[in-house]
């Protein structure tokens, strides 16, 4: 996998600098690219890239995956519009507004069946559900944990307002969020899994609220466009089966899924038990396979979340899920063995005994 950090300034996206390469760098020239936008970016958070790049996943696919910088203004979908990004990954709000607005995007697999966003209160907290968050302060990693906030809320009949809430964006910096909670600046936060082992990694504890069923939803989708789905096909069909088996590592061997995350990303893994906490949590929680095969579309589920983005006006009408669901990728993403993710875990620890922790 190649990280790009720097862009031609004329463009949206363009030549990438300071690239780092990971494996087959020698067989670069052999592989086809493919580039990819995701949230989270460089963060154990989303365990597969690394897992896929390291343990020869997307290189035996025939692929070298560009992970885009997400740290931009730009809306995800815009690198699909450009074809500066074959995939990028959208939480479900982001699709169904690209999806109302008439953009022909396809939702190809969907990489977390369990929404990441939560609200969280510290360990020590007199709030134990969302019933008891009223005339409380919420802070925010970003303006877009704010549609988790109202979801949240309306999921038991009320509306930021009805509870006299307030909501504050505090950034997404481990220390400084875990700051805001342990000075009672605010008193509940709302973001993400990666968010939350970032407060963690500070040295606070907190514990989620959020009710399971208000987190029943994909989280992360691998969205494409639809103009050009065919003639990428071949690499879009090449990265989901290696996301696929990264998945399915980290749950038959969590251990050498979290060393290989260390060796990419070792600040995560400065406090042990924290990197370990962020990859349990992803494997088991939030990237657990939810449906017979992995990423499995389901538009069932798709249906049933839409209403309360149509109560807070985030969409103008409910959309028939078959007009942004392609499920002809389902199966490429799950042609492979057991044995095979085996073999090259196996073959990993033997080759950097010196990089497996425990």
């Amino acid at each position: 996998m190649t990280r790009i950090s720097k862009f031609v300034a004329k463009t949206l996206l363009g030549v990438a600098a300071g690239a780092i390469v990971f494996g087959v760098a020698a067989q670069a020239q052999d592989l086809q690219d493919v580039n990819v936008v995701m949230p989270n970016d460089a963060s154990c958070g989303m365990y597969p890239e690394w897992n896929a790049t390291i343990f020869g996943f997307w290189p035996d696919a025939g692929i070298k995956v560009n992970i885009l910088p997400s740290e931009t203004t730009v809306p995800y979908v815009a690198f699909l519009q450009n074809g500066d990004a074959d995939i990028v990954t959208l939480d479900s709000a982001q699709v169904l507004q690209a999806a109302d607005a008439g953009l022909p995007i396809k939702v190809v697999y969907e990489a977390m069946q369990y929404a990441p966003e939560g609200i969280y209160v510290v360990a020590d907290s007199p709030i134990n559900s969302l019933e008891d968050l009223q005339d409380v302060t919420i802070g925010m990693a970003s303006d877009r944990d704010l549609i988790t906030t109202i979801i949240a809320m309306s999921s038991i009949g009320k509306t930021l307002e009805d509870a006299n809430i307030t909501t504050v964006v505090v950034g997404d910096s481990g220390p400084i969020m875990a700051a805001a909670l342990r000075d009672k600046t605010i008193d509940a936060f709302a973001g993400s899994n990666s968010d939350f082992a970032g407060i963690s990694a500070a040295g606070v504890q907190i514990r989620d609220i959020t009710p399971p069923a208000v987190s029943r939803n994909p989280g992360n989708s691998f969205t494409v466009w639809g103009p050009t789905m065919e003639e990428n096909r071949d690499k879009i069909e090449a990265f989901v089966k290696g996301w696929a088996m990264a998945q399915h590592a980290a749950v038959l061997d969590t251990k050498t899924s979290a060393s290989a995350c260390a060796t990419a990303v070792p600040e995560q893994f400065e406090n042990r038990e924290v990197g370990f906490n962020l990859i349990n949590e992803n494997a088991f929680v939030q990237q657990i396979r939810r449906t017979k095969d992995f990423g499995e579309l389901q538009p069932d589920v798709w249906s049933s979340i839409q209403p309360a983005f149509l109560n807070i006006g985030e969409i103008s009408k409910e959309i028939d899920p078959d007009t942004f669901l392609d499920t002809s990728f389902v199966d490429p993403a799950n042609d492979w063995k057991t044995d095979q993710v085996k073999s090259a875990l196996e073959k990993w620890r033997e080759e950097n005994p010196d990089k497996v922790i425990y």
